[in-house]
């Protein structure tokens, strides 16, 4: 009979190798040199803008509120270990990007008022308070993604400062179900929340990203099957008002069901992208996250999105890029 020792020995082998692999890896990001985790008091520089607004050519006056800000780990925003390693090495990875705005959408739309995500509260500031009930989004929060954010920061409060009620809010997008993006979930008590269908099942189905005991008691979404035609290079949308010029459409990878809002303004339109890419020139460079879902999903998305911009100048607003909400002001659109 053979021997079973070469097999008794691989486990170990293969243990030893990982470990020495992800020791070296750690070793260059504490050498690599690079931001430190943000503490508080925040930096001047770090204080959130007040809303920007702009009216459209089409007369519909659109809103970008910072909601606070955060940091991520750099291993976090781009990729930078192959496979389920990704996740090690931003849980090891000791450096933070800079300190990224919480964005998210209103728009004054004829047909109604439409917000596109509803960022985070105050009380995100404390997570290890805030998501008591919820112990592995406690520890994946404080420890990988600090939030950073005031009561006036919030967006029900900058919305009434800017003479809207968050009730008399109709719709509300969700480009995903992260709690950055979730935050403000109950300040709108009368509004239909959309939520792309493999999306909510399938965050239900994993331990962490969605912070479900955060949601309000009871809180249901409408799950949007994309039935609507192509929106060329998307493949399917879904449409949020009876003229098509509000529209969604699917753009999965850093989360199961991601999607994306896109307004038509004549020749020109404004997708306001969530987390798609953290950043314009991340987008431009086809940089992959290194917390993506699914890599292949994401890669397909940022092809269809660049795709997209060479098709009609695109105004490109994603949730957490600094630049965002200065290129909103000056309707800059994306540049190859």
């Amino acid at each position: 009979m053979a021997s079973d020792r070469p097999r008794r020995m691989f486990h170990p082998l293969l243990a030893g190798l990982l470990g020495m692999w992800l020791g070296q890896r750690a070793t260059r990001f504490w050498l690599a040199g690079g931001q430190r985790r943000p503490t508080r008091p925040l930096p001047a520089t770090a204080v959130a803008a007040g809303p920007v607004s702009i009216t459209t050519t089409a007369g519909i006056r659109i809103h970008g509120i910072q909601t606070g800000v955060l940091a991520i780990k750099t291993a976090h925003a781009a990729v930078r270990a192959p496979g389920l390693l990704r996740f090690v090495s931003i849980v090891l990875d000791p450096h933070w990007s800079p300190l990224l705005p919480v964005l998210t959408w209103v728009i004054e739309h004829p047909t109604g008022l439409v917000v596109v995500d509803t960022g985070e509260v105050a009380a995100a500031s404390d997570s290890d308070s805030y998501m008591a009930a919820d112990p592995v989004n406690r520890w994946i929060y404080a420890r990988n993604i600090p939030l950073f954010v005031t009561p006036a920061e919030e967006l029900a409060t900058q919305m009434r400062s800017l003479g809207l009620d968050p009730a008399a809010v109709r719709t509300v997008v969700l480009t995903h179900l992260h709690g950055d993006h979730t935050g403000g979930l109950g300040a709108f008590p009368n509004a239909t929340f959309l939520v792309a269908r493999a999306e909510y099942e399938g965050q239900l189905r994993q331990p962490f990203g969605a912070v479900a005991s955060l949601w309000p008691i009871g809180w249901l979404p409408q799950l949007v099957d994309y039935t609507g035609p192509a929106v060329e290079p998307f493949l399917a949308s879904y449409s949020l008002t009876p003229t098509g010029d509000l529209t969604i459409v699917p753009t999965p990878g850093h989360s199961y069901g991601h999607q994306s809002v896109l307004l038509h303004d004549g020749d020109c339109s404004y997708l306001f992208a969530g987390d798609l890419a953290f950043s314009e020139a991340q987008l431009l460079a086809s940089g992959l996250q290194g917390i993506a879902y699914d890599l292949e999903a994401a890669r397909r998305t940022l092809e269809q999105t660049l795709a997209f911009t060479r098709r009609t100048p695109t105004v490109f607003l994603p949730s957490h890029d600094p630049q965002a909400l200065e290129r909103f002001a000056r309707r800059a659109t994306v540049v190859r």
